[in-house]
């Protein structure tokens, strides 16, 4: 058992003893999350282990100790050479633990951060390591249930999976006391999200396809563990950019949706082989692997501190305090993290740099939204609808093939294309041709992209100005054969920028010859000219999220975020080359409590952007709020916050959010005009505040998505509607998530046992909100609202 060595309000002197986990000598703590804590310990021995105890909330829970013994029971039978054996285990103590081999080397989210991404016999080495790490955990009669990058560590003879003996208990447990289950999102098979209860080995199979896809790439084949990546789970196809082609195949077939389609580990390990154990070694892991022995063997002989249980912070009178702060990242981020509000303690010492935010808020009290202007049954697929209002028309759509018109006045459907509410394509009454993709806005246009079908130009892609009342095409331009515009990133004038699919490495303007972009993980970005459709420049960044805005465009050009070795840089380039313009780099802030993994990119942390006139508006969770000279590069204020939500300008305010609070900062000087803090969780990410010079609107959090694992339904649907100005609280607009929504006519399955991509879905709800003057626009629940906010 843990010694009580003092608790949260105590100072712990230095002659203290050490804490100790049954017979184990505490040396510090290496990491804690949903599943517990891990601490490295010294046995008497000297032999290092890393043990693990429980969440302290189950401690007292006999049928979780019940299902505790079961799996460690199991886990003791796992003897494969790329497991971490089990050494010992208290079930029966006041908080259970169990002990196995200590490994000193990096995560494989940590190598692939510090040494880079793997290339393929690297990859077919580490995979694998890992079918025959699960083959020994399935023959244990165990599924792991959460393989990810963080649970894969990387030694000198090969990987180590982890972790294989606790998830089950955790998660049966969570699922009985409140309906939540855990796993690392972005690498659970559907079947998981959808029915944890009902798993089998095949979901390690998904998991292991993407964990070798982050190894490739450096993000998940459904992007970033963000607010959207459920959904892209269980809908999308996945993304193998910068996979080595001859891996797509293999790869494919482990993350089908349906787990019977799968291939069994066996045919797995066959299309790996031949894999070289010694090509997991690149020059900069073995570098880390040996700073990492060599600790080892310190550790294993130096006296241990002070005795503290772990997860237990010690308490000085000198030290400055973090108030509000970041979510558990081990599991989920429930909607973003707080706003970073920083206190000096006793230490007289002045800060620098980030202007920090005042504590003084008031908590809103929740009040009725009055009768809708109008409400309209939304007449096609929603999946992960956007919002687009224009001063006639309203847009519903997502990005794809997919969108329905609205009268701004009546709610009356003007149009409509892609697939209807049963996702099965719509027959009659589509107004654009199939295969048209609504990619956003232009100005007062959508903007679209299909491919020809005239024998004379088959093939041909192209990019078409649309009039939002009545998809009525306008301008029309050719883009040729090579380019097939993914993401549509921002626009400005006659220049649009987007993620493409293909296009040749090197091409300036002209018609560049079809290819695919080599195997990397950046995308590259175009700039077209929607004059002529000739690609004006085009530059490789990282991959593109579809949910935040992590690109802006002026008069003067684009800008985007890219990571370095040191930290972040803002890039500014000019419109018509591609050329620098100027950059501004975001270094780690020295006085930040993030870790500094999470302060230089990695996938884990972007900067979202805006522009506005003459400046340049940032936010990311190292250095907060900040704007920049549109011309010169020169930051002209900043103010600390970690929120998510991507800013929006509003006249002379930005405002943002995050999963409390919603904050509104003066576009010149960097003034925090007002924050409020709302009574139910905000969604805090995406793009989920909308505002004009009259209203604010930010999305509550339909789903309980935190430290304690995720709730599909455990939120408050709807939204808060502010007055721009000064904050005040004119209206909400509350519904209980599913509550409303229309049962989708399913969709025929291969076989009854199977479920649909349809099924899968029944208990996700998405909604989505726009602003535009005094009119708020909201969409879930199968419907559409326009509601009227009076500002006074």
């Amino acid at each position: 058992m843990v010694k009580d060595v003092g608790t949260a309000d105590e100072e712990v002197g230095p002659d203290a003893a050490p804490a100790t986990i049954g017979p184990y000598v505490v040396l510090r703590e290496l990491g804690s999350g949903g599943m517990g804590v891990v601490s490295l310990c010294r046995a008497g021995s000297g032999r290092l282990v890393a043990v693990k105890q429980v969440p302290e909330e189950y401690a007292d829970d006999p049928a979780f100790r019940s299902r505790f013994r079961r799996e460690v029971a199991a886990a003791r039978r796992v003897s494969g050479v790329y497991t971490v054996p089990v050494v010992d285990a208290d079930t029966d103590g006041p908080r259970p633990w169990v002990a196995t081999v200590y490994v000193p080397g990096p995560t494989l989210d940590q190598a692939v951060r510090d040494c880079g991404s793997f290339q393929e016999p690297a990859l077919r080495a580490l995979g694998t390591g890992l079918v025959e790490a699960l083959q020994a955990v399935h023959a244990a009669g165990l599924v792991h249930r959460d393989l990810q990058p963080g649970n894969v560590l990387l030694a000198p003879d090969g990987p180590r999976v982890i972790d294989f003996g606790i998830t089950k208990a955790v998660e049966e447990t969570r699922l009985t006391r409140t309906g939540t289950v855990v796993g690392s999102p972005a690498f659970m098979a559907p079947e998981q999200i959808v029915s944890s209860r009902e798993v089998d080995p095949a979901c390690d199979v998904f998991a292991l396809a993407g964990v070798l896809v982050y190894a490739a790439c450096g993000e998940g084949p459904f992007g970033p563990g963000d607010e959207g990546v459920l959904h892209r789970v269980v809908t999308d196809e996945p993304n193998l950019h910068g996979v080595p082609p001859a891996l797509h195949p293999l790869l494919v077939r482990c993350l089908d949706k349906t787990p019977a389609q799968r291939p069994a580990l066996e045919q797995v390990l066959a299309e790996l082989a031949p894999s070289d154990p010694e090509a997991l070694l690149t020059p900069a892991l073995r570098e880390q692997l040996e700073v990492r022995a060599r600790e080892a063997e310190l550790m294993a002989v130096v006296p241990p501190p002070p005795g503290r249980p772990p997860g237990v912070r010690q308490l000085t009178g000198r030290r400055r305090v973090l108030i509000g702060g970041l979510s558990a990242l081990g599991v989920a981020v429930a909607g973003g993290a707080g706003a970073l509000v920083w206190a000096n303690i006793g230490d007289g010492k002045k800060r620098t740099g980030a202007t920090p935010i005042a504590t003084a808020s008031p908590v809103l009290k929740l009040t009725d939204a009055p009768k809708p202007l109008w409400a309209s049954a939304i007449p096609v697929s929603d999946i992960m609808p956007k919002l687009y209002p224009f001063d006639s028309t309203v847009i519903l759509g997502d990005g794809s093939t997919t969108a329905a018109a609205f009268d701004a006045t009546t709610g009356a459907v003007r149009w409509k294309c892609g697939s209807g509410p049963d996702s099965l394509p719509l027959k009659d009454d589509t107004a654009l041709p199939f295969g048209t993709r609504i990619l956003g806005t232009t100005g007062s246009s959508l903007l679209a992209s299909g491919m020809d079908t005239d024998p004379s130009s088959a093939g041909r892609n192209y990019l078409e100005r649309l009039d939002p009342a009545t998809a009525r095409p306008g301008s029309k331009v050719n883009t040729g054969k090579s380019l097939s515009p993914a993401v549509l990133l921002s626009t400005y004038g006659d220049t649009a920028y987007f993620q493409a699919i293909s296009l040749q490495a090197g091409s300036v303007g002209g018609s560049p010859q079809p290819t695919l972009p080599p195997p990397s993980p950046s995308a590259f970005i175009v700039a077209v000219d929607l004059v002529n459709g000739g690609v004006r420049w085009q530059r490789p960044v990282a991959s593109v999220s579809l949910y935040n805005k992590y690109f802006a465009a002026d008069q003067y050009g684009f800008y985007y975020t890219r990571e370095t070795d040191t930290g972040l840089t803002v890039d500014a380039v000019n419109a018509t080359d591609g050329s620098s313009r100027w950059t501004a780099e975001v270094p780690p802030n020295p006085n930040s409590q993030l870790p500094p993994f999470m302060q230089v990119g990695s996938g884990a942390l972007r900067t979202s952007m805006v522009a506005a006139p003459g400046l340049l508006i940032t936010l990311n969770a190292a250095n907060g709020l900040a704007a920049y000279d549109a011309q010169t590069g020169q930051r002209r204020w900043a103010v600390a916050m970690t929120a998510g939500t991507p800013p929006t300008v509003a006249g002379n305010l930005v405002l943002t959010s995050d999963s409390s609070r919603v904050y509104a900062v003066d576009l010149h000087s960097g003034q925090v005009k007002w924050t409020v803090i709302s009574p139910v969780p905000l969604f805090g990410m995406g793009p989920s505040v909308a505002a004009s010079a009259q209203v604010t609107a930010a999305l509550f959090n339909t789903t309980g998505f935190g430290a304690k694992g995720l709730t599909l339904n455990g939120g408050t649907a709807g939204c808060l509607v502010l007055r721009t100005s000064d904050g005040k609280q004119i209206w909400a607009l509350r519904e209980q998530p599913g509550s409303a929504t229309p049962t989708p006519t399913p969709l025929p399955t291969s076989s009854p046992l199977v479920p649909s991509a349809v099924d899968m879905l029944t208990d996700f709800e998405s909604w989505a909100l726009a602003v535009h003057g005094s009119t708020v626009y909201i969409c879930g629940a199968g419907r559409i609202r326009a509601y009227h906010a009076d500002a006074g």
